[in-house]
């Protein structure tokens, strides 16, 4: 269930002219059906901002799929949720060896020259019409809002017309942020804004500056999450712990599944893993009664599932806010994180919603402790609540926007 509508309407204490203010928001991808933070974070911006009033539209090449960025949707503009997108003709050389090389150098922090730099960030996706549009059409949007940092659409987009320029970086402590050229775009456009502390400290030490833009982030809006409804639906019995998200060896879903299946051995019977998300998961047989795939869930089932579980576990390292965490903490879940991400461990030690853990033995000796102690983990569970609550509902997340665009009060 959706907040009430007097919620949703509510505007907050800065207002900018509905005439002047049309922002454009561009990235790689942007649909419904799009799995990704960035392009989640960029269609509930505008669709928010859309929601109240205001003109909005969303840039994007055709692709669905950031594996083969193969052109999905029809070209042209669509309305969307009250956002206008339009989406132009894809360009990739992802599949190259070239670009296989440049990307195995980068990972292993090999020193890359320009012109591979340069390659790479003009390689994975791009789009000359949506150039061309930025080019032609620019001017009519108030502001230009590129995002994540590391595509060609945001690297060479972002350029076009950098004074009314702004990107939503999305940074995660990776070899392709320590890149000269990404320096160089972060440092040239006429703002950046952050989705968390964690994430605006990086950007300083990267860009060597005090203060590289605010953190502005992003708003939920709850659903009501149906524990009973979810459990009909799935296989699992008894406490769960549940994973959301993409499941891929950059979001460390191999550590999870291997850390639980230890965990299990230990305590046999104590609890279950439920993943959840877009991407392979490889369960081993023997675990395959402890370990469960619900793959990809309607958002409705999403919150059913953060609703039931016991624990929510976010392994990942590379995160710039986690979307999936701060909903699960609205649906009062504890949570555990990895404590070397340093955006996610923010989360938890600035709320009290969990623990962060390092290694194998404080992971199960952290879910231990959740599981033992249930009114220990209720507790945390509603601190994070309280958390998302107070920094990142709309109407504060709007106020923060646009300060950092420089808008003006009506």
């Amino acid at each position: 269930m959706r907040a009430s509508p007097d919620l949703m309407s509510a505007l907050p204490a800065r207002l900018p002219s509905r005439d002047s203010f049309h922002p454009a928001f561009i990235v790689p991808r942007y649909g419904e059906e799009v799995v990704g933070g960035a392009e989640d974070l960029a269609r509930r911006t505008a669709e928010e901002l859309a929601s109240r009033g205001f003109e909005v539209s969303a840039l994007a090449t055709r692709a669905l799929d950031h594996h083969t960025w193969r052109d999905h949707y029809p070209p042209g503009t669509v309305e969307l949720n009250g956002v206008a997108v339009t989406r132009f003709d894809a360009k990739t050389r992802i599949a190259e060896p070239d670009m296989h090389r440049i990307a195995s150098a980068i990972m292993r922090g090999d020193t890359i020259n320009e012109r591979d730099q340069r390659a790479w960030l003009s390689g994975v996706v791009t789009s000359d019409a949506l150039f061309e549009h930025i080019r032609r059409e620019g001017g009519r949007y108030s502001h230009l809002i590129f995002l994540p940092y590391l595509f060609g659409t945001t690297f060479l987009g972002c350029a076009i017309r950098p004074d009314s320029s702004y990107v939503i970086p999305c940074l995660h402590d990776e070899p392709f942020a320590h890149l000269e050229l990404i320096r160089r775009m972060l440092a040239s456009v006429k703002g950046l804004m952050f989705n968390s502390a964690g994430e605006r400290r990086l950007a300083a030490r990267l860009l060597c500056v005090d203060d590289p833009g605010p953190v502005v982030g992003m708003g939920f809006h709850a659903l009501a999450g149906d524990a009973r409804a979810f459990r009909d639906r799935a296989p699992v019995r008894g406490d769960f712990v549940l994973y959301a998200g993409r499941r891929e060896e950059g979001k460390c879903t191999p550590l999870l599944v291997d850390y639980f299946r230890r965990f299990a051995v230990e305590n046999p019977g104590r609890a279950s893993l439920v993943m959840m998300g877009a991407g392979e998961v490889t369960i081993p047989s023997d675990s395959s009664h402890i370990i469960f795939d619900v793959g990809r869930v309607s958002e409705q089932q999403k919150w059913d599932g953060y609703a039931a579980a016991a624990v929510f576990c976010q392994p990942s390292v590379n995160e710039s806010l986690s979307i999936v965490l701060l909903e699960s903490w609205l649906t009062g879940a504890p949570a555990l994180v990895r404590r070397d991400c340093a955006v996610t461990s923010e989360h938890v030690s600035s709320s009290g919603g969990g623990l962060a853990f390092r290694g194998y033995d404080e992971f199960a000796s952290g879910l231990s402790m959740m599981l033992d102690k249930p009114e220990l983990a209720r507790r945390m569970g509603e601190a994070g609540r309280a958390y998302v609550e107070r920094e990142y509902n709309w109407d504060s997340v709007l106020t923060r926007l646009f300060d950092a665009l420089g808008v003006s009060d009506s």
